[in-house]
C-alpha cells in the first residue's frame, strides 16, 4: 500500500530513555523568523530574510507524573513517530530534536476530568550551522 500523505496519532514519544505515552497532542516546530525592511518611500516590504531559527516541540500527555518528573534543564534527545494515517510504510514522519532543552512542564486538572501535562522544550545547534530538529520518512 502507497503512503497516504497524512499523518495520524503519535507513536513512540521519547526523552533520552524516558517514554513519554499517552500522548494526546504534539508539535514540533522550525521555529523560523522573518526580518522585513522597507525604506524610502516603499509601501511594502521590498526584502523580507530569515534570520534565526529556534526549533521547538511540545507535548501534552495525561501522563502527569512521566512529564512532572523531568527536570527544567536536561538537555537529551526528543523523538517521535507521527503515523501514516493507514500504516503504510513510508508514510510515517519521524521527528528527532537533539540537544533538546526540556524547559517546563504545565499540568491541569478539573473536577471529574482527566488531568494532563503540556511539556515544552527548546534546542540548540552544536555548532551554530547544524539544525537540531531531523525528519526523516519510515
Amino acid at each position: 500500500m502507497a503512503a497516504t500523505r497524512a499523518n495520524i496519532n503519535w507513536a513512540g514519544v521519547t526523552f533520552g530513555s524516558t517514554s513519554i505515552s499517552r500522548v494526546t497532542s504534539g508539535v514540533f516546530s522550525q521555529g523560523g523568523k522573518l526580518l522585513t525592511f522597507k525604506g524610502d518611500v516603499d509601501l511594502y516590504n521590498t526584502v523580507v530574510a530569515n534570520v534565526t531559527n529556534e526549533p521547538h516541540a511540545a507535548f501534552t500527555t495525561a501522563d502527569v507524573g512521566t512529564m512532572m518528573g523531568i527536570a527544567p534543564g536536561t538537555t537529551n534527545t526528543l523523538t517521535a513517530t507521527l503515523n501514516d494515517a493507514k500504516g503504510a510504510t513510508g508514510g510515517a514522519v519521524v521527528f528527532t530534536l537533539s540537544n533538546a532543552v526540556f524547559e517546563t512542564a504545565e499540568a491541569q486538572a478539573h473536577h471529574a476530568q482527566f488531568g494532563s501535562v503540556m511539556g515544552t522544550w527548546q534546542a540548540f545547534s552544536s555548532d551554530g550551522v547544524t539544525n537540531p530538529l531531523a525528519i526523516t520518512r519510515v
